[in-house]
């Protein structure tokens, strides 16, 4: 893919979980600038939805980013580094409470800080800890109740689940879960997993939100305490 295809398709991407509007050449020219008009920036579009990046629900709407987009835009974050900024005193908090064993607090604290549905896994006692369904289901971009009733079962099966999920496979962390994934059905959710490792004990953290999420702020976040826990 072209230099300029792909700047065109991560800021599209971005710019649609920003605003949660359909991407149009129009938008795009007047609030960025890649250097040249909208009618190249169509043409760009066009190209990447057939491509399989983005899709439109009618011909003359805008497009929508489809789940390739979303792993594309993933795999551009993963692969440039990612650093989030919050509060040290809050942070140092976060940590504190983990590494002194209270993790429930803990879980509620990073639930609160990222909006989403947080979940902690601790592998050495097999225990589960979890907070913030009301923020994943209050994000979801869902009108359908069965839908939303769904995520609700799900969410109580996700102790049964997380185990085996880990269980299959324990390597290669960050995970980044969009469209499928082993915790919920439905296809409007995303994942983000991570382990931390502390003395004999891997514990595994999720956040789990709507697919139109900010991928770098929990990615950052998990990052930060892998780095804190280890000093």
């Amino acid at each position: 893919m072209r230099d300029r295809s792909k700047e065109i398709l991560k800021t599209a991407v971005e710019d649609f979980i920003k605003t949660g509007k359909p991407i149009t050449s129009e938008s795009l020219y007047d609030a960025y600038d890649f250097g040249i008009r909208p009618a190249m920036i169509r043409r760009e579009l066009n190209d990447l939805s057939e491509d399989g990046y983005f899709y439109q629900n009618h011909p003359s709407g805008g497009r929508f980013p489809s789940d390739k987009a979303y792993k594309f835009l993933v795999g551009e974050i993963l692969k440039d580094g990612f650093k989030a900024n919050y509060p040290e005193a809050d942070f140092r908090n976060y940590v504190m409470k983990f590494l002194k064993g209270e993790v429930n607090s803990f879980i509620e604290d990073i639930s609160g800080e990222l909006k989403m549905l947080s979940v902690g896994y601790g592998s050495k006692n097999n225990e589960v800890w979890t907070s913030g369904l009301y923020d994943l289901l209050y994000g979801l971009d869902v009108e359908d109740k069965e839908e939303l009733v769904g995520v609700v079962r799900d969410f109580e099966m996700i102790p049964r689940k997380i185990k085996s999920a880990f269980e299959e496979d324990s390597e290669n962390w960050p995970k980044v879960f969009i469209g499928k994934n082993p915790f919920v059905r439905s296809r409007d959710i995303s994942v983000v997993a991570d382990c931390l490792k502390i003395n004999d004990d891997v514990f595994f953290i999720l956040a789990i939100g709507p697919k139109r999420m900010d991928y770098a702020k929990p990615l950052g976040l998990f990052e930060m305490l892998n780095e804190s826990i280890k000093k």
